[in-house]
């Protein structure tokens, strides 16, 4: 039974119990049943029901039709659906299933024209209007940021331009263009009336009509219209073939290798073996693949580019060589040193596509409140901080630094809801046993900050969308449920907001780092974000916990540096500033599960950062209980 499970996530679907027993009673082979139930399932499918099983063939030839429910049209799980793929990727599996109404049980009266041409019909009114709450009168704790990250990273760092150079001779690699260089996305009409929902990139986005706020609050004027630069939502096309993984490492390494070309002269790997290049100094660029120690204890790194591999042995003794220790598989590096014509490569130097330093930082319009990992339906939920959170964004508590007033944007980046069969137990965690009525409660809570606030959501793992990254926004289905004020997009997703440039990454990469780079650790996340800058990569590691398809392009490339990198997952706070950008993780409003108990890990629930787009000063604002209420304090965020 768990192989059945395990089969179905590696390809992004949850199963229900009865479809299970389905396939368990097949008397055939159960696993050709498997693979021709998902073979059939149509591409936005998200929960596998007894009715997918029962219309596969291979069911039908086996029982002999014996039990089949008659045709009737799939819900369709979007693009991106991921076959088994050669190379499998790497997937968390989650348990068996407990006995859990999820999304392919939503209900078919909201949604009966959900697959027509056109907008989707509003759900039922009652779905979302948001439950009376009350707001305990008190303000919430204003802290300082914490000091910025040292720029002491030793890798060579040469003043140049971040573009430029040519091929060097490199095959199959195909020109990314100038850093940043993707099109603007830019839809200027704004949402059509009667939809009950949102686009899914770019509305107009500004207070709805007809909406109203607390008349203490001085409210700012309409916010800019989101711009979306880049987003896999509705652009996925891999299968998982052979060729998607080729065509994705070299689209990767292409992209890195044109940051890297500006600032050294490199040469292909296949020439090294030249024997008139003995002992001369040259330059590679190159993508990790394997690191390892001598027994002499020097650092022995494989890279490899289109045209060869090539071994680096980077000398213990030589200076800056604990920057080899951060190295991690499938990052690209641009490495300096000489050959001995036969293929070895003695290192010298390191360089990382790291951000080039800016003088200046980048500066926009307007307050935003950046949030994450609300875990909706989850037990250890914190309705009374929300509850104190909408009280003070809602003008109903004291706000003696007038921060409430300023705010025109929100960014949630994923994790709004706590999800089912994410991890092993879960249902004993869940106080709403139910994917839509997660959605549901969740819809009530982000409709009670007020509407003159433009929404950002982006969604994570335990999210109804397919796990492999990057994931495409909520379904469409889904979006009705909020207000016209909420924009969805994917994970990670970039767009400028306020008239400044953001990155919104979930984070679950994290993981791989803290667990491969030395130093880094949950309770600092912001440290793992730098390093994702460094490398120009927001996920580096492949293969690990996270699940990463091959797409086309691999969006997970950090091509344009960003004034604002938001992240969430790990439940932490975290703040600094690196070469003119500001990353921030947001935090939780989860409190610390068992399983986080276990593992020793201490969230830092309800804390909201607040950035001031003009003057990029960022604050946390404390929502949870704590002894130290009466303090307040602001600061900005030292460069």
């Amino acid at each position: 039974m768990r192989e059945i499970v395990q089969r179905f996530a590696e390809e992004g679907y949850m199963i229900d119990p009865e479809a299970l027993e389905l396939i368990a009673s097949y008397p055939g082979p159960r696993d050709e049943l498997v693979e021709g139930v998902i073979r059939g399932l149509d591409p936005s499918t998200l929960v596998v029901g007894a009715p997918d099983v029962q219309r596969c063939p291979r069911w039908t030839d086996g029982v002999g039709g014996a039990g089949s429910l008659p045709k009737t049209p799939a819900p369709s799980r979007g693009a991106g659906s991921l076959p088994k793929a050669s190379p499998p990727f790497s997937r968390e599996v989650p348990p068996s299933p407990p006995p859990l109404r999820g999304v392919g049980d939503l209900l078919p009266e909201a949604f009966a024209t959900a697959g027509a041409v056109g907008a989707p019909p509003s759900p039922p009114s009652e779905l979302i209007t948001p439950k009376k709450a009350s707001h305990p009168a008190s303000p919430p704790v204003v802290e300082l940021s914490p000091p910025p990250l040292g720029g002491g990273e030793r890798s060579l760092d040469l003043p140049a331009p971040e573009t430029g150079g040519g091929s060097f001779g490199l095959k199959d690699a195909p020109d990314p263009g100038p850093e940043g260089g993707t099109g603007v996305l830019r839809r200027s009409s704004p949402i059509p009336s009667g939809t009950g929902g949102s686009e899914v990139i770019g509305p107009v986005l500004g207070p709805s009509p007809g909406s109203a706020a607390p008349e203490e609050l001085r409210l700012p004027g309409p916010p800019a219209p989101l711009e979306a630069l880049r987003d896999i939502t509705g652009r996925s096309t891999c299968v998982g073939e052979y060729q998607d993984f080729v065509r994705y490492f070299r689209d990767r390494y292409s992209r890195i290798r044109e940051i890297l070309a500006g600032r050294l002269n490199a040469r292909p790997i296949e020439s090294l073996r030249r024997g008139d290049l003995a002992g001369r100094e040259i330059s590679i660029i190159g993508m990790v693949m394997e690191v390892r120690t001598s027994a002499k204890g020097n650092r022995v790194v494989e890279l490899e580019d289109p045209t060869g591999m090539v071994t680096a042995i980077f000398q213990k003794a030589v200076p800056g060589s604990e920057e080899v220790e951060t190295l991690v598989s499938d990052e690209v590096v641009g490495v300096t040193g000489t050959t001995d014509g036969k293929g070895r490569f003695f290192a010298k130097a390191l360089l990382r596509p790291d951000l080039q330093a800016r003088s200046a930082a980048a500066f926009g319009e307007g307050g935003a409140l950046l949030l994450s990992d609300v875990h909706v339906g989850s037990t250890y939920f914190m309705e009374e901080a929300w509850d104190r959170f909408i009280g003070w964004i809602r003008g109903e508590v004291e706000d003696p630094l007038g921060i409430a007033s300023k705010v025109k944007y929100a960014v949630i980046a994923g994790d709004l809801v706590d999800g089912i069969g994410i991890y092993p137990g879960q249902e004993g965690d869940l106080a709403i046993k139910d994917i839509w009525e997660q959605y549901e409660r969740a819809a009530e809570l982000v409709a009670e900050i007020p509407d003159r606030i433009s929404i950002v959501l982006s969604p994570g793992n335990h999210d109804v969308v397919r796990q492999a990254e990057p994931q495409p926004a909520l379904p469409e289905r889904l979006r009705p449920l909020f207000g016209g004020n909420v924009t969805f997009v994917g994970n990670p997703a970039s767009f400028i907001l306020g008239g400044v440039d953001w990155l919104v990454y979930h984070g679950r990469s994290i993981d791989d780092l803290v667990l491969k780079i030395p130093g880094l650790s949950y309770a600092e996340p912001e440290k793992a974000m730098v390093e994702m800058l460094k490398r120009r990569h927001l996920s580096p590691i492949y293969g690990n916990r996270v699940s990463i398809a091959p797409e086309e392009e691999d969006l997970l490339v950090i091509r344009r540096p960003p004034a604002v990198l938001h992240s969430g997952h790990v439940h932490t706070v975290g703040m600094a500033r690196y070469k003119g950008v500001t990353a921030i993780n947001s935090g939780t409003w989860q409190s610390q599960t068992d399983f986080q108990k276990k593992m020793n890990i201490q969230p830092t629930p309800a804390i909201v950062p607040y950035l001031d787009l003009s003057t990029m000063r960022a604050r946390r604002l404390i929502f949870a209980r704590t002894p130290r209420d009466d303090r307040s304090s602001e600061g900005p965020l030292p460069a």
